[in-house]
């Protein structure tokens, strides 16, 4: 799934977007649910004659389905073949980067509607940092297995290209190395 993606997110003019999603839409529905039982009850209220009561009613059962729609616009989830972001925000935005070498570990949830409705969250642990989040997002399972295997090769996601390591030598030699220095380090411990 790939969508248009938010000019706020400072991709790299060598970046490729593998993939973008925003959380799902139905993650709202408990806050429609609220704005009906606040109409419902501010038009039961009107119709026993407090006017005043309708008038404060009424349009915070209009607010609070449409702010919570207008929070979830806000978000977008965009993994490149560099880095992850996650933007937030309308009016005032903030975006947090964290490329795919810094992942450590990652792991995904999903609560019962998320398991019948297929959506979840995936958490990425990044090293010397936060952990970064991707919450109700389609198929969490996959969008974990993408990051791993981009973060785990080394190699970026379309898998062709490898690059060198930047330690030189080889294994051999590193093992000549710790052997000299624990030879040093016993000459002086005598």
């Amino acid at each position: 799934m790939t969508e248009s993606i938010d000019p706020a997110i400072p991709l790299g003019t060598t970046e490729s977007v593998e993939w973008s999603g925003r959380p799902r839409i139905t993650t709202i529905l408990p806050a429609v649910v609220i704005g009906v039982l606040l109409l419902v009850f501010g038009i039961v209220v009107s119709v026993s004659g407090e006017s005043l009561m309708f008038l404060a009613i009424v349009p915070l059962g209009v607010a609070i389905p449409l702010w919570k729609y207008i929070a979830l616009q806000g978000v977008q989830y965009v993994i490149t073949d560099e880095a992850l972001y996650v933007k937030r925000g309308v009016l005032t935005r903030s975006v947090t980067q964290a490329n795919l070498e810094t992942v450590q570990n990652s792991s995904f949830g999903q609560d019962i509607t998320g398991s019948i409705f297929g959506y979840g969250s995936v958490t990425f642990e990044i090293a010397g940092g936060d952990d970064l989040s991707f919450r109700a997002i389609e198929d969490p399972r996959a969008i974990r297995a993408l990051v791993d295997r981009a973060a785990s090769n080394g190699d970026g996601l379309g898998g062709g290209r490898w690059e060198e390591s930047a330690i030189p030598g080889d294994l051999t030699q590193w093992q000549q190395i710790r052997d000299e220095i624990r030879a040093i380090r016993s000459t002086f411990e005598r």
